[in-house]
């Protein structure tokens, strides 16, 4: 009989696996399917890359702005003028003459002898005229720094259909510099329905300018020039201009540089005399002044005057020349225009009332017992004076509370306004046997436009 195998029997059978014997064959490869999806692969990273660099560049900025905001740039101002008397050139005169005479006093017998005898034997030569205009041209190459092109440039089509790029210019000049913008005057006309702005610096660098805000009374505009957008180097190079004053009362007989393109041409420089400067332009809601010179140049000029001192003290605008002096360049007074420029610069929309307007003289109104206030010579047709009633002959005795005296006050606290505005005027108007007062109601619209 046979007997049951114990387990250690049982371990030793199923161990012994000598007779197994097994080959493991590899797979062959699939190289068409392994290519596949290799291509595969790469064409995913590839998507993956490009939607990722869209990604970062459309989301970079925002999170630069909430993680790193930009500061708010300072607006645009200038310092505020304070009129001062100045020496007449008769006082003048006669102060440097006593100078001379104190001075001279104390000199001995001798030193004076000689100082005659040099002053008496010296005479002007072509090398000290040529040293002249050789300084003169030395300060407008340094105004020159602040003159820009503005070109506007605009796509048109011709008879044929074929578009063709169409472009007109004018001077510049970079007025403000905030720290992020450069912010430049040019006429309004000069880019009128341009599709884009393009801006030539004094070294030939070009950008592109935004148009900040345009004044329809003055027909002047203040674009800007992103700093990013140009070169280190073409950033040292440009300079702000600096602004004088064309409210001495002493300016009509001295030196001026017409730069920019007095006679149509860019980068073109005249020199010459202030012939008048108390001439009023006569705009609407305003009292610029307008500087004339003996200059000869184009009707087409622009570009601006300024002093031996590199100071700007007008734009140059042709277009307020009489008939028998149309090539002479006439310019409107800096004075006047800071604030329109302030405006403009800061994106300020201005009030229009659409008056003309004069000071009446102190003397006149006691001889003929007129009362003080702004005097409205003219409405212009459609405005809001002349919709609200306002009159040629009124005299405007206060705006909306505040006491006016003088056309100026009336135009400085008209400024003050918004368009949109219902303003309030007191107004003194000749009756029969007195003047009556009135108070008269005007919404006011917009002088400017972007």
């Amino acid at each position: 009989m046979d007997m049951p195998l114990n387990s250690e029997d049982k371990k030793e059978k199923l161990a012994d696996t000598g007779f197994i014997s097994e080959k493991i064959k590899q797979r062959p490869i699939n190289r068409k399917k392994l290519l596949r999806r290799t291509a595969i692969t790469f064409f995913l990273a590839i998507v993956f890359g490009i939607v990722a660099c869209f990604t970062f560049l459309f989301l970079q900025p925002l999170f630069s702005n909430r993680l790193y905001p930009e500061a708010e740039p300072e607006p645009v101002s200038f310092p505020e003028e304070t009129i001062q008397d100045e020496l007449t050139p008769e006082e003048m005169y006669v102060d440097n003459n006593a100078i001379l005479e104190d001075e001279v006093q104390n000199l001995e017998a001798s030193q004076k002898e000689q100082i005659d005898a040099a002053l008496a034997s010296y005479s002007f030569s072509a090398s000290d005229y040529g040293k002249m205009m050789s300084s003169l041209k030395s300060v407008a190459a340094e105004v020159s720094t602040s003159l820009v092109t503005v070109t506007a440039v605009s796509s048109d089509t011709n008879w044929f259909s074929e578009s063709f790029e169409s472009s007109g210019s004018a001077s510049g000049v970079v007025v403000a510099n905030n720290g992020t913008s450069y912010f430049i005057v040019t006429p309004s006309a000069a880019i009128q329905e341009a599709e884009s702005i393009r801006v030539t610096f004094c070294n030939g660098a070009v950008a592109t300018a935004e148009l900040s805000l345009s004044d329809d009374v003055t027909g002047l505009s203040v674009i800007t020039v992103r700093r990013s957008t140009l070169t280190e180097s073409t950033r040292d190079k440009v300079n702000t201009a600096a602004l004088g004053s064309s409210n001495t009362g002493t300016l009509t007989g001295i030196p001026v540089i017409a730069a920019g393109s007095p006679i149509g041409i860019q980068d073109s420089i005249s020199y010459g005399i202030i012939t008048s400067e108390k001439t009023a332009l006569g705009l609407e809601d305003s009292y610029y002044k307008l500087l004339t010179t003996d200059i000869y140049g184009s009707t087409l000029g622009t570009g601006v005057l300024t002093n031996l001192n590199g100071q700007v003290i007008g734009i140059i605008d042709m277009s307020y020349n009489t008939d028998d002096l149309q090539n002479h360049i006439c310019a409107i007074g800096i004075t006047e225009l800071k604030g329109l420029i302030e405006d403009l610069s800061n994106g300020k929309n201005r009030p229009y009332l659409g008056v003309h307007g004069a000071t009446i003289p102190a003397d006149v109104q006691n001889s003929m017992n007129i009362p003080a206030g702004a005097y409205i010579t003219k409405t212009e047709l459609g405005s809001p004076a002349m919709q609200a009633g306002i009159q040629s002959g009124d005299i405007v005795t206060s705006i909306n509370g505040a006491e006016v005296s003088t056309y100026e006050q009336l135009v400085s606290k008209l400024n003050l306004c918004y368009p949109e505005q219902t303003a309030t005027f007191t107004v003194k108007r000749q009756g029969p046997n007195d003047y009556i007062d009135l108070e008269i109601e005007a919404t006011l619209t917009s002088a400017t436009h972007n």
